[in-house]
């Protein structure tokens, strides 16, 4: 965890957070005083998490975290009035976003800091595996037309199609999607 947005109107409250922080060893700690200006920071800079301690000076904070959640690959917690607690997580429920009651335990904020941090690494790692299997199965697309294309117009089986393609694409020190991409470019009289 790299970077953290402190959004609250208090600026001593912004100082206390930050001394909290500090010792999770935090790159970057960063503040904004309106739920707007965290709006354009975050156009700005990639947080890992945003930490809005409520009511900001331009709204109250759920519209901001759950606008940010949908937009950003971000972590959230919001500090509230522990009389709101349970009607801030019930607007809140389809989110992933973590509710802190006030007056603030700095054990309870650095355990949910935690847990928000490593929760994120998770998320990132499964959607990095994501795109990787996504990418795979693209390849094997379009490996598969280019066998279809050999089958079609070459008369060869799936077997013959699939060595052709990799032999191939060892030959000339390239991937099987690449020759695929050519034998369908040859072959595609679209």
């Amino acid at each position: 965890m790299s970077s953290v947005l402190l959004v609250c109107k208090q600026d001593d409250v912004i100082r206390g957070l930050a001394d909290i922080l500090r010792p999770m060893n935090f790159q970057l700690i960063d503040s904004a005083n309106s739920a707007a200006e965290g709006r354009r920071r975050l156009q700005e800079i990639e947080y890992d998490l945003v930490i809005v301690n409520t009511p900001l000076g331009d709204e109250f904070g759920v519209d901001f975290a759950v606008d940010i959640l949908e937009k950003f690959m971000v972590g959230v917690i919001l500090i509230v009035k522990s009389e709101l607690v349970d009607h801030v997580e019930e607007k809140l429920t389809d989110t992933a976003a973590f509710v802190v009651p006030k007056p603030l335990n700095r054990q309870l904020l650095v355990q949910n800091v935690r847990f928000v941090c490593q929760s994120r690494e998770k998320i990132q790692k499964l959607q990095s595996q994501n795109q990787a299997l996504k990418a795979k199965i693209e390849d094997l697309g379009v490996v598969y037309r280019g066998k279809l294309f050999l089958m079609g117009h070459l008369d060869m089986t799936e077997d013959q199609a699939h060595r052709y393609i990799q032999k191939k694409a060892m030959d000339m020190r390239t991937s099987p999607r690449k020759v695929a991409e050519q034998i369908i470019k040859t072959y595609d009289k679209k």
